[in-house]
């Protein structure tokens, strides 16, 4: 295995030495020293081999060479004391300085001092007394370079004569350095030899059974799948048959996993599908209910707004006929709500609702718009001849006003009936029914006309509007605009926070409507400037309140217009910077009509809010376009169920089985449920007991101004 360039890998050496090939046993060797070299483990240890042998035989050197060099000086000594020995019994006479010349002539000795008598004698270089005992050869001493000093007593050799000499020790320099160098050569040797001996005993024990294993772990690692393919069996005995042993028990373990890992991913891949499919169905339903109606099987508002715009939007032809809207509301239903009972009043809903449908058979086009308000397009056969819609509403109220038979019982109701005409009264739907819907309120009101055109009364209509709209437009200056906050507390009863709810005191009206007011001021842009005063005051307010001990959130309505706002996340972000809030303690409300807008956009500035460490809440769910697709892609925290299906609990079963639905739903997305609009203790236990993590309405408490919650120490 080759290492990567510029690394230098702990063991970058093939499983087996390069066999030699014609002979060339040399380039074999190279390539195996190359090996080893390239081995950093071997390199170490062979390395380490290598100076210890040095480092010994250089210890055993300095012995040697001190024992060498005492050798070399005494041979240089016995030749001068031969010499002293001989001059002494061959003299022919006393001795003088003239025969010391002549010794110093014929031998070594460079210098001499002689006692004769009571006096020295001396010839030659000066001698210093190297010391010693008398009676033998005292300690050899260099005086100088290549110069030895002597010494001897009187005796048996030299007679009575004591004797001090410096003899010449030139090349015994030079005999040592030759000695040492022969040393070194020998010691170089051995070591070289027995470097190479422990690299081959290196590469046969270690090296070789340590790059084996070492690719069947690589090659392991690599094709994990098939982790038994690697499984041999050991061939040694020693430690390495041991590693090899537990490498062979770990691949069989971790096939076992990978077996016992495939079965769990074949049943969670099962289970997922079937959680898929239940998704799926549950999607399908939620998205169905959340278009038609589930006591009447008619088509809710948002699908009836879809059908008007889709049936606005087709081609015209050259004899274009007017179709009507009418919007019909049941007089007095809520005082047969109360005499009769519930189960009455839903069986009359449900039979007006199968009379209305005989009169459109497209989808669609006929709906329940809410409690005892349904919606019908009409389309004549003929011209546009008002007479004619009139005959033909005439025809449907009377159909509705027919009794309804319920246990044996007949059942009345007045019919009032509001029709707006294309193009007269609205080219758009919102228009259309919204102008339906101010017609059949003033029907409700007159006391003979059941049936109200709303272009009869135009001009009142708009000139309120236009009123309204100037008002609403100096409400903000004139600071007629003020927030009530309404407790949403855990299933323990406990505060955890508070939504900021947005109320209209107008000096003429009085208190506005927030369901008139709210939708005039998002159509003509107003809802900007208010929307970032209401997240400016709330902000205010929850600093108070977190500065006073409070740790829950406050929750602040955003609608589409604001989600369309790209410096809204800017904006509310220099607002908490301001009153040094943290940003966790703000949540958000977006309904789910607003995300639908443009979703690629509120996602943008939802992942905004999120990155700041903004919660974010889905309002009003069930009654909007989202499907789960959407939903899950949505970084929110929870989601609220809307009021209407909480109204039913715990008697509707089918506000039962959706709002269960949507819990569960919700949970298995990570998403936390609250649910609006509790009124009643009964279904506050229900909703406890089918999971839903928080609650809001009028049983834990009204809408109220700060100064009361204040006071009221942020605890229920």
């Amino acid at each position: 295995m080759k290492s990567q360039a510029g690394t230098e890998p702990d063991l970058e050496l093939g499983n087996n030495v390069t066999s030699p090939r014609h002979g060339d046993y040399w380039q074999s060797f190279l390539q195996w020293g190359q090996q080893l070299i390239a081995c950093r483990l071997c390199r170490n240890l062979t390395m380490a081999a290598f100076v210890a042998i040095l480092v010994i035989e250089s210890i055993i050197l300095v012995p040697s060479y001190r024992n060498h060099e005492e050798n070399l000086l005494r041979q240089h000594a016995t030749l001068a004391s031969q010499a002293l020995t001989t001059f002494l019994a061959t003299k022919p006479g006393p001795v003088t300085t003239d025969s010391l010349n002549r010794l110093l002539e014929s031998s070594r000795i460079t210098g001499i001092e002689l006692m004769v008598g009571e006096r020295w004698l001396t010839a030659g270089e000066p001698v210093v007394d190297p010391g010693g005992a008398a009676g033998r050869l005292r300690d050899l001493t260099r005086a100088e370079s290549n110069r030895l000093d002597l010494a001897w007593d009187s005796g048996q050799w030299l007679g009575d004569y004591p004797v001090r000499a410096r003899i010449d020790i030139t090349g015994v320099s030079d005999e040592l350095t030759s000695f040492v160098l022969r040393i070194l050569g020998l010691s170089l040797l051995i070591a070289v030899f027995v470097t190479v001996v422990t690299m081959a005993v290196v590469d046969r024990m270690m090296l070789s059974p340590l790059l084996r294993l070492r690719s069947r772990i690589v090659s392991a690692g690599e094709d994990a799948e098939h982790p038994l393919m690697y499984v041999r069996k050991p061939e040694r005995c020693d430690e390495f048959g041991e590693v090899e042993a537990t490498f062979n028990r770990m691949l069989k373990q971790n096939a076992s996993y990978l077996n016992r890992l495939k079965a769990l991913n074949q049943r969670l891949d099962q289970l997922l599908a079937e959680r898929t499919r239940s998704l799926r169905r549950t999607e399908q339903e939620l998205h169905i209910r959340s278009l038609y109606d589930q006591l009447t099987g008619l088509a809710n508002r948002s699908l009836f707004e879809e059908c008007l715009t889709k049936t606005l939007a087709e081609p015209t032809m050259a004899d274009v006929r007017p179709s009507a809207l009418v919007v019909l509301g049941l007089d007095d239903f809520q005082a047969l709500n109360g005499l009769a009972g519930h189960e009455v009043g839903d069986r009359v809903l449900q039979e007006i609702a199968r009379r209305l449908a005989r009169f459109n058979s497209e989808p669609g086009c006929v709906a329940r718009l809410g409690g005892d308000v349904f919606g019908l397009l009409l389309t004549p056969e003929q011209g546009p001849k008002y007479n004619q819609l009139e005959a033909e509403i005439a025809a449907v109220i009377r159909s509705c006003m027919a009794p309804v038979c319920v246990s044996g019982v007949n059942y009345e109701c007045d019919v009032s009936a509001g029709v707006a005409v294309t193009p007269v009264d609205g080219e758009d739907a919102g228009t259309l029914l919204g102008h339906a819907e101010i017609a059949m309120h003033r029907a409700k009101k007159s006391a003979d006309l059941k049936i109200q055109f709303f272009a009869s009364d135009l001009g009142e209509q708009v000139q309120h509007r236009q009123d309204m709209v100037k008002d609403l437009r100096s409400a903000l200056e004139s600071e007629q605009f003020a927030l009530h906050y309404q407790p949403q507390c855990d299933c323990a009863g406990q505060c955890v926070g508070y939504e900021a709810l947005l109320r209209w005191y107008h000096p003429i009206r009085g208190i506005v409507s927030p369901d008139e007011f709210v939708p005039l001021a998002e159509e003509i842009g107003l809802i900007i400037p208010v929307g970032r005063w209401v997240i400016e005051q709330a902000i205010g307010t929850m600093k108070r309140w977190v500065d006073d001990g409070f740790q829950g959130r406050m929750a602040v309505n955003v609608s589409a217009r604001q989600l369309s706002d790209r410096s809204l996340v800017e904006h509310i972000a220099s607002v908490l910077e301001f009153h040094n809030l943290a940003p966790d303690y703000l949540e958000l409300e977006i309904t789910e009509t607003a995300l639908m807008k443009d979703v690629s956009l509120a996602l943008e500035i939802l992942e905004g809010f999120r990155s700041l460490g903004i919660q974010l809440a889905v309002d009003d769910f069930g009654t909007g376009y989202s499907s789960l697709a959407y939903l899950k892609a949505l970084p929110v925290k929870r989601i609220k169920i809307d009021r209407a299906f909480v109204t039913g609990l715990p008697d509707n079963e089918q506000d039962e089985v959706l709002c269960r639905t949507m819990i569960s739903m919700a949970h298995s997305l990570g998403f936390q449920v609250i649910a609006e609009g509790v009124e009643t203790q009964a279904q506050v236990d229900w909703l406890i007991a089918s999971g839903c993590d928080e609650l809001q309405g009028f049983l834990l408490g009204k809408p109220e101004p700060e100064f009361y919650w204040s006071s009221q120490s942020m605890v229920l």
